[in-house]
């Protein structure tokens, strides 16, 4: 974890991961949102086309610190894909992953877990996940897979209630982070903090990662 601002993107295509990453090169990690048209509506690379993940976005991926967000139905099958393209932090859905094949995925697989849930999903759901897991992610948004929503105001008392019941794990939070809502988060003292559009489709990103991690640390 090497930053509290994570650039965040969701690719439509090998050249747009190629795209997205040459934007955020000098940095060093990256969250890559993956959907599938299934668990939510939106639909990502690589589940629009046919092919699996070429070994090329292995060498492009290979520079940073690689984290996953599965948003898909297969959690399982997902993560192993982007495991051998180098992922070394991986975000499970309560929705889609049951806490028994969670288990049974770290006695299998070395890899750092979070675990993530809708705003519509009681907080209680995360309890039995906790002890496979590194961090919680919450989500600032109401409707997850795309980028560029409004803020969902309940996510700060998921937060709240989260860290109420767990003081020492980790927080990270995904969704309409922008320098309006993070004045509001950055007392919360989250982990990570995931930002999509208003690092990438910013003219100048690596500018705007840097104000948004100003602004965070002050």
């Amino acid at each position: 974890m090497t930053s509290p601002i994570i650039p965040a993107i969701i690719p439509q295509s090998f050249d747009d991961l190629e795209s997205q990453i040459t934007k955020i090169s000098h940095l060093h990690e990256v969250h890559v949102d993956v959907v599938d048209g299934v668990f939510v509506p939106a639909l990502s690379w690589p589940h629009n086309t046919p092919h699996a993940i070429p070994a090329a976005a292995y060498d492009l991926l290979a520079p940073f610190s690689l984290e996953v967000d599965l948003m898909v139905e297969d959690q399982w099958g997902a993560a192993e894909a982007w495991m051998r393209a180098g992922a070394d932090q991986l975000v499970f859905h309560v929705e889609v992953m049951s806490p028994a094949l969670l288990e049974q995925f770290i006695t299998e697989y070395d890899v750092t877990i979070g675990i993530a849930s809708n705003n519509d999903t009681p907080v209680a759901a995360l309890a039995p996940y906790i002890p496979f897991v590194s961090y919680v992610q919450v989500m600032g948004i109401a409707a997850i897979g795309t980028q560029g929503q409004p803020f969902d105001e309940r996510v700060i008392g998921r937060i709240q209630e989260i860290q109420t019941l767990y003081p020492t794990l980790p927080i990270s939070i995904d969704g309409s982070m922008n320098v309006t809502t993070l004045p509001r988060i950055a007392p919360l003292h989250l982990s990570r903090i995931i930002v999509g559009s208003a690092i990438m489709s910013h003219e100048d990103p690596l500018a705007a990662y840097r104000q948004l991690t100003d602004l965070v640390r002050s």
